[in-house]
């Protein structure tokens, strides 16, 4: 279930189907209950922070791929992928790309990676010193 970071304007979430242990295989139940809860939710849009190394557990279940399904559901969607366990998963193009993105979709935003902690922390982090600084003032709006 997705979770305010600030109300209806950016939330975080793990990602659809994420269990702490041993990754598997995500049925497409599980990612269309996902998107069901995100959409009753609230969220309009969707950065999305799973690398490769994560989009493959959707490849069965989701035929067009878990980015697509996103879309195809209406979600505006950011695709910024990088591998989990990474001491600095993010160069500072990827957080200038986070923010813009950010800046430009639709609100409600949610930020996820597998687990909704590590990588969306440091992505949120970032929109909310840029919010902070004043840079962003009119996008949290």
């Amino acid at each position: 279930m997705p979770n305010w970071v600030i109300e209806g304007v950016l939330a975080t979430s793990p990602r659809p189907g994420f269990r702490p242990g041993p990754e598997h295989s995500v049925p497409a139940g599980v990612v269309e209950e996902w998107l069901l809860e995100t959409l009753e939710f609230g969220i309009s849009s969707v950065i999305c922070l799973i690398g490769r190394d994560q989009l493959w557990l959707y490849r069965k279940s989701v035929p067009e791929g878990l980015i697509e399904r996103y879309r195809s559901a209406g979600l505006h969607v950011e695709h910024i992928g990088t591998q989990d366990q990474q001491t600095h998963p993010f160069t500072p193009e990827q957080y200038d790309r986070a923010w813009h993105a950010f800046k430009r979709m639709p609100k409600p935003v949610l930020v996820h990676c597998s687990a909704g902690m590590d990588r969306t922390g440091r992505i949120v982090k970032h929109i909310l010193d840029q919010l902070g600084s004043g840079e962003g003032s009119a996008a949290a709006g």
